[in-house]
């Protein structure tokens, strides 16, 4: 590798017949709304600055949004830092990835925006800087790259409506992703929930980018959030212990809760859907302490003042049955009785089910979403209407749920 830097002294004429390709090449630019590179580094930096730019790979993804934050992901082709700059009214904050007092460096970049006001509307953009060499004194950087300007708004418990969307078991089909999406995106939705087995089992980075991440985020187009929920394919193949730097929440887990608007969202991980000592996970496997965890902190969630306060309370799982749980199943339901759940959606089935209430020893519905097929939500202060459609927009089925007493 070698330098390119021209002398200071000889910078001027490049300069000149640079501005004047760049003139000529503007309206294409323009048309391809591309990620542009951006020299932000003086050709007189004491260290070694590199004439390379990263190319972003992967477009940014608002995962887990909330009323106060969010995460944006995305991918570059080569190692570089990460960093979001945003704002209300203009690019005037600054978030960037960083553990230990140190910015991250690799493909993969993951930055929290914090600090946000509730259901206001804030635009962003990512930028990463290309990292040469990583060296103990005077590292090698190189360009930044640019996204370009995008817009997110936060979730917001007080506002008197919310809508979403529900997508599951999309099992590294993209054609399915795009179908599902592309429905989705004709109508204005608060985010969109996809509840598990995005791959049927975690093979390496390139793979969840390829099958899930890179085209949910290109459909998704950086403006409409993803919440994810753990499927059960999600907790096998080699790349599976590694799925949290990706997937999990702000919080570092797979189960949290969020409201918008009247909703209440609680998020389970149901887990494997079978026992640890069934022979095909060899010994690997211990969810029967993770799951009782697990139940304590869904029984935390659900006895949280918003619960009773909130006008519905919706769960999100993949399995319906709650997964394997050691034999503590009936007492997930009976928890989610107790605090009067609105509504259980999950997947895992591949087919549509309704389950009513009492066929399980639920007091609330059971939505199981099939493979082909999008539920939508919407919550006022008295209603929570939801129907489902297949991948051609036909009906499926639709229902109306009434608030209720807590």
């Amino acid at each position: 590798m070698r330098d390119t830097r021209l002398p200071s002294s000889s910078r001027w004429p490049y300069l000149g017949f640079a501005l004047v390709g760049l003139l000529l090449a503007w309206p294409a630019l323009a048309d391809t709304k591309q990620a542009q590179p951006f020299h932000d580094d003086d050709a007189d930096a004491p260290y070694k600055v590199w004439n390379t730019t990263p190319a972003i790979t992967m477009p940014p993804l608002l995962l887990d949004v909330s009323g106060t934050s969010v995460m944006v992901e995305w991918m570059t082709d080569g190692d570089a830092d990460g960093s979001v700059r945003y704002g209300e009214h203009a690019l005037d904050h600054t978030a960037v990835a960083a553990h230990d007092g140190l910015l991250d460096v690799g493909t993969f970049h993951r930055v929290v925006i914090d600090g946000l006001e509730p259901g206001h509307t804030y635009q962003y953009q990512v930028a990463s800087r290309r990292v040469v060499a990583l060296r103990p004194y005077w590292p090698e950087r190189g360009n930044t790259v640019q996204g370009e300007t995008l817009r997110f708004t936060t979730l917001d418990a007080a506002r008197p409506a919310a809508h979403f969307a529900v997508i599951t078991d999309t099992h590294e089909k993209v054609s399915r992703i795009h179908t599902l999406l592309d429905e989705i995106r004709k109508t204005p939705e608060d985010f969109v929930a996809h509840l598990g087995d995005t791959v049927n089992w975690a093979a390496s980075e390139q793979q969840l980018k390829d099958v899930f991440l890179a085209p949910t985020a290109e459909d998704l187009g950086g403006t409409v959030p993803l919440l994810y929920v753990h499927g059960n394919h999600e907790y096998r193949g080699p790349f599976a212990r590694e799925l949290g730097s990706y997937l999990h929440t702000q919080d570092g887990r797979y189960d949290y809760a969020r409201d918008d608007g009247p909703l209440h969202l609680v998020a389970v991980d149901t887990g494997e859907d079978k026992p640890d000592d069934t022979n095909v996970y060899a010994g690997l496997n211990d969810l029967r302490d993770y799951r009782r965890e697990g139940l304590a902190r869904f029984g935390q969630a659900l006895a949280a003042p918003r619960t009773r306060s909130a006008p519905f309370t919706v769960v999100l799982g993949h399995q319906p049955d709650w997964g394997w749980t050691g034999g503590d199943n009936a007492k997930w339901t009976e928890l989610a009785n107790q605090a009067h759940v609105d509504l259980f959606i999950a997947g895992h089935e591949h087919r549509f089910m309704h389950i009513r209430p009492g066929e399980r020893g639920n007091d609330f519905p059971i939505l199981v979403v099939g493979q082909d097929q999008v539920a939508w939500v919407e919550a006022t202060d008295t209603t929570l209407k939801v129907k489902v459609t297949d991948s051609n927009g036909k009906l499926v089925d639709a229902f109306t749920l009434t608030r209720k007493a807590k």
